[in-house]
């Protein structure tokens, strides 16, 4: 390759990498016995949030309220889609697009799992827990546990997802983060969304009030805890279990701070949150603070699209006080550290999964760059898929030209 660039900053150009058995054997900084190929050679993405049960749903427009747009979201999945072959389509064009694991919120009895599975995408699968009353979240902790059993815990990656403290009773959610622990299942949970969500964890009032009336299945606490979300879910031990908090949006310096503390990671969708308009999101005191971030897509219900390399795009185009690199790190490492993956993958360290991204053609000075340089490049129209590599298999990407897959092999 004319160069490659890692997880961590550093820039390789010409860069040789060895890959055997699907793992990576080597990677140096010279040119290798045969022509270098026109590409630069970036570890692949990791899409740390995507519901891809909701896959070929229409999307919904944030014309209304926050809780308007969910119960929307309630009805998509009662539709007629076939939720697994859906999911199975979405996880596929993530994996032309760079990704290479995926974290996944599955509402469907295992389906998007299975999907996503028969796509021979990675990733981990959070099996969604919901229930207003305790005795309905408990039943669905139980049956998530069950479907995990099913799936096979150790077979590809599994986790639990209670889904937002307005929707899982209080009481349980310490049941579910004991569960998690004893099972060595991760967690992931909607957290800190929107300022409605903590208005209600400190008032008790306001559109999740009203939310819950109109679905009419109880409420999720006799009294409001009085609590910031961050606070709440530490408080139930889902922090100290290892929690991916889905989004933070709404954070204020101490929710930081104990973010920080706990060693917790963030998933940030940028496109969701450029399409309910949020106020601007705290990513860069996060990176600051040294929380780890990630990215995701959500689902294409509140994006523009499915496609985390895009996303990371937009992210740059529309955050200047964000670096480049940053971007990369969090794309790639920062959603391999949130969904428990190997962190050497992104450092492309021998004996990892030979996961990586080739974008092309190579910049003129690729060689010449900088490494920020080259990240913003990378995240530029200018750079377009030529291949995605899944611990050694390749996948041509759109841009990919003819014969590219026969070329490719034996390049430096």
């Amino acid at each position: 390759m004319r160069a490659a660039l890692l997880a961590d900053g550093r820039k390789l150009a010409p860069a040789c990498w060895t890959v055997a058995a699907g793992r990576t054997q080597s990677l140096t900084g010279t040119a290798g016995s045969e022509p270098a190929l026109d590409a630069v050679l970036l570890p692949a993405l990791v899409n740390a949030h995507a519901h891809l049960d909701l896959a070929g749903a229409a999307p919904i427009p944030a014309s209304g309220s926050f809780t308007a747009w969910l119960l929307g979201v309630g009805e998509a999945r009662s539709d007629t889609r076939d939720v697994e072959r859906e999911a199975a389509t979405e996880a596929a064009a993530l994996g032309r697009r760079g990704v290479t694991a995926v974290g996944d919120i599955d509402a469907s009895g295992g389906r998007a799992t299975r999907g996503r599975r028969g796509a021979a995408v990675g990733g981990r699968s959070f099996l969604e827990i919901v229930g207003v009353g305790a005795d309905a979240a408990r039943a669905r902790l139980a049956t998530a546990l069950q479907l995990a059993e099913r799936l096979g815990e150790a077979a590809d990656g599994l986790g639990l997802s209670p889904h937002a403290p307005y929707s899982v009773h209080a009481d349980v959610l310490p049941e579910i983060a004991r569960a998690a622990r004893r099972r060595g299942l991760p967690l992931a949970m909607h957290l800190a969304e929107t300022p409605e969500e903590t208005r209600y964890l400190q008032h008790g009032d306001g559109p999740f009030l009203d939310l819950l009336r109109a679905i009419g299945r109880g409420r999720p606490f006799d009294a409001p805890p009085r609590l910031r979300p961050v606070a709440y879910a530490d408080r139930a031990g889902l922090l100290q279990a290892g929690c991916l908090v889905v989004h933070g949006n709404d954070l204020d310096d101490e929710d930081v701070a104990r973010l920080a503390a706990r060693g917790a990671s963030v998933a940030y969708c940028h496109g969701t949150h450029r399409h309910f308009d949020r106020p601007r999101h705290r990513l860069a005191e996060l990176l600051a603070a040294g929380v780890n971030v990630a990215l995701g897509t959500d689902s294409g219900l509140s994006n523009a699209g499915v496609d985390l390399l895009a996303e990371a795009a937009r992210l740059c185009a529309d955050r200047p006080d964000v670096r480049p690199l940053d971007v990369l790190r969090c794309a790639t490492l920062g959603g391999r550290v949130a969904l428990g993956w190997p962190a050497g993958a992104a450092t492309l360290q021998p004996g990892t999964p030979a996961d990586a991204l080739l974008l092309g053609p190579a910049p003129a000075d690729a060689e010449r760059s900088t490494p920020e340089a080259l990240a913003a490049w990378a995240f530029s129209p200018a750079a377009r898929v030529l291949a995605t590599l899944h611990a050694g298999r390749v996948v041509a990407g759109d841009a990919a030209p003819p014969g590219f897959l026969d070329t490719a092999e034996g390049h430096g």
